[in-house]
């Protein structure tokens, strides 16, 4: 009775961990990586206590050797390129991959309803809307809008987070779609005030994938839904449109892509980020297998680029997820991160078709799309918000898409 007891108040404490993640993940800095941390020791516990292995649990056996790897892959090019001299300090970003098997099976212990989550994230969207319109309008310290964090990063997680809660619109109750369409503006909002244009491009990439997914299921023979999702996205668009701050970084955007085609200017942010990539292709060039290692590809392209040397080699990364990891980890490490987005990619979409899964695995695809894109123009996997947003969805994902009697909807 004691034992049971205590697993009831143990799965009640996890429910709490993973609702709160969401809400506060992009609105208050420390608390996503707590809940993850805390997360890890219950799966610890729960490891060893009832002798489970992740690596053997059918639910979460892929996800954890993907990674794993990806964080082996990264921590053996390190060594190939300094040994033992390597500074391994810089691998503390990516400890959430080497961790997540803990996470997902502390999650593991759980039946944690769809709906209740969606909740939790259309109330984080609100809660980031909130943050970014009180910066906007009421600065405090240095006016940054974008809650606590960099902005780009800021404005990548509110992108997942907007398509995640809109998973479920076309079944939702009435109620239910007016809280989502308040969700989805707040969230807009949040994401079009961060100032981030690779937020923008992946907002507008996600737009094209979601409808892919919903047509067929919700829309193909719906004329009145086609009517209101062309009403709802021309009334965003207008909306985005008439932003000053957008009309504005688009136009610098091009300004400055002009200005770099004809060799007048390589020191703004595009003409940084272009001189960036063709010194970073030169580099991974001359070691193309195992790289540089993690972190080190900035100070190996910044020789590439002797004009801005001293710039491009301070920064962390080469604003491109695919060529940063190349020049850290050759190819071996482009083909890792490569297997992270998309092998799960396929996973789920190999679980469209059963209506158990049909929503868990959109999530999915959704979520490994946008990390595809926003390794475009940022860093899909180099800071530990975003990675622990990924691994936090990512775990609650494989194991749903793997129960055999997950209920359809999970309205309880």
């Amino acid at each position: 009775m004691g034992e049971t007891h205590f697993k009831e108040r143990l799965s009640n404490f996890i429910i709490a961990l993973l609702l709160l993640f969401p809400i506060l993940i992009n609105s208050v800095k420390i608390f996503g990586n707590l809940i993850l941390l805390i997360l890890v020791v219950l799966g610890a516990y729960i490891a060893i206590t009832e002798r489970k292995n992740p690596f053997q649990v059918k639910e979460l056996k892929v996800f954890s050797w993907l990674t794993v790897s990806y964080f082996g892959v990264m921590l053996f090019s390190g060594l190939v390129a300094d040994g033992f001299n390597y500074e391994f300090h810089h691998l503390g970003r990516k400890l959430h991959f080497l961790l997540a098997p803990l996470i997902a099976l502390a999650i593991f212990q759980v039946d944690l309803p769809l709906k209740k989550l969606l909740l939790s994230i259309k109330l984080g969207l609100i809660v980031i809307g909130i943050i970014t319109l009180a910066q906007r309008y009421f600065p405090f310290g240095e006016g940054q809008v974008s809650g606590m964090i960099n902005s780009n990063i800021f404005g990548d997680i509110a992108v997942a987070m907007l398509f995640l809660s809109i998973i479920q619109v076309f079944i939702e109750a009435p109620k239910e779609k007016v809280f989502t369409f308040i969700a989805a503006m707040f969230g807009i909002t949040a994401i079009v005030l961060s100032n981030s244009r690779g937020s923008w491009l992946s907002l507008l990439i996600l737009s094209i994938v979601y409808i892919g997914l919903i047509y067929k299921p919700f829309l193909q023979n719906n004329n009145k839904g086609k009517l209101f999702l062309m009403l709802l996205f021309s009334v965003l668009i207008g909306f985005i449109a008439t932003q000053a701050n957008v009309n504005k970084r688009i136009a610098l955007a091009d300004t400055e892509i002009q200005s770099w085609q004809s060799g007048e200017n390589h020191n703004d942010s595009v003409g940084l980020r272009l001189q960036m990539w063709k010194a970073g292709l030169q580099a991974a060039t001359q070691s193309p297998w195992f790289g540089y290692g993690y972190r080190n590809a900035n100070k190996v392209a910044s020789e590439y680029a002797p004009s801005n040397k001293g710039t491009i080699g301070r920064k962390t990364h080469l604003h491109n997820e695919y060529l940063t990891t190349m020049v850290s980890a050759g190819v071996i490490g482009l083909l890792a991160l490569l297997a992270l987005l998309f092998a799960p990619m396929v996973i789920f979409y190999r679980k469209l078709k059963d209506k158990k899964t049909y929503y868990y695995a959109s999530m999915g695809i959704l979520l490994c799309a946008g990390y595809a894109t926003f390794g475009f123009t940022h860093i899909a996997f180099g800071e530990e918000h975003i990675n622990a947003f990924y691994v936090f969805f990512m775990s609650f994902l494989f194991l749903n898409i793997g129960r055999k009697n997950s209920p359809l909807n999970q309205t309880r």
